[in-house]
């Protein structure tokens, strides 16, 4: 009888002691975000494959691509993986090559209508900065908001990686009075001084074009956050996310999904260059 009660003690003590530990060894979900907020800090250069999906017109674009990316200065390489489309963008001037009509390598800027059109963001926001700013900002705007609006939902993979898979929904998210008091404002230069989605106060606003001035005393709606609600994929491995899902009240607003996500790597200059083997500026 009292062996049995020593063994029950014994496994009792086992018990507490492996959950003891194992909430030691547990991630709060503001340390998750801080770590995925450091790794994006660190990162200074990037080689991945994306797909991704935006809502354009309640329809659905979808996009598929290669990039090398170095952080700072930001210099880019990106192929399309469905069109053959190459793009360097160095020193903020596009080189394209779009393996087609016009047959001619063109200079675009990476804010302008043909570069911008059917897609959320420019050029100049791939990798993670952008997005990293954007969501720590939104956070930021929320009282006690990893206790309130962040969830950890059950770990999973990606790419063979294990993952933290997080979400966030903002339910006192709304949308909110601006009036413009200034000359030389767009949408898109609003959006980036409030850390928002510019194409979504674009939308949201009914207005033309990213880059038209407004008028002094124009009134325009603004997202309180850049999303009402996000679900991530944050890898253990590199505190980086590896899938982003945006939702509006619509449903699903934008996805990137990375792949074959290498973080800086070496990137020789000369791979930011148009006579690099391999491209065909």
């Amino acid at each position: 009888m009292g062996s049995t009660a020593s063994i029950t003690k014994i496994v009792t003590l086992f018990g507490i002691l492996l959950c003891f530990f194992s909430r030691l060894g547990a991630q709060s979900n503001e340390e998750i975000f801080n770590k995925m907020f450091d790794a994006i800090d660190n990162v200074k250069t990037l080689k991945y494959s994306l797909y991704s999906i935006e809502r354009i017109d309640d329809a659905f674009s979808t996009g598929h691509c290669f990039v090398k990316l170095n952080v700072s200065p930001f210099k880019v390489y990106y192929k399309s993986i469905e069109k053959g489309v190459e793009v360097l963008l160095v020193d903020g001037d596009a080189l394209i090559n779009p393996n087609g009509f016009p047959y001619v390598t063109l200079h675009l800027s990476p804010t302008g209508k043909l570069m911008r059109k059917g897609q959320h963001q420019t050029m100049a926001r791939l990798g993670y900065t952008y997005f990293g700013d954007m969501l720590s900002h939104s956070l930021a705007k929320f009282p006690d908001a990893y206790k309130n609006y962040v969830h950890r939902l059950a770990d999973t993979s990606w790419d063979n990686t294990p993952c933290y898979k997080v979400e966030i929904n903002f339910t006192q998210y709304t949308n909110v009075p601006y009036i413009v008091t200034q000359s030389g404002l767009t949408a898109s230069k609003i959006a980036t001084q409030n850390f928002l989605n510019d194409y979504e106060v674009l939308t949201l606003n009914n207005i033309s074009w990213y880059e038209d001035d407004l008028e002094i005393g124009q009134k325009l709606t603004l997202p309180a956050a850049y999303a009402k609600h996000v679900v991530l994929l944050v890898s253990k491995e590199t505190n980086l996310p590896l899938v982003i899902r945006v939702y509006d009240d619509k449903g699903l607003y934008e996805m990137y999904q990375y792949t074959n996500l290498h973080v800086n790597p070496t990137i020789p200059d000369a791979e930011f260059t148009q006579d690099y083997p391999g491209y065909h500026f």
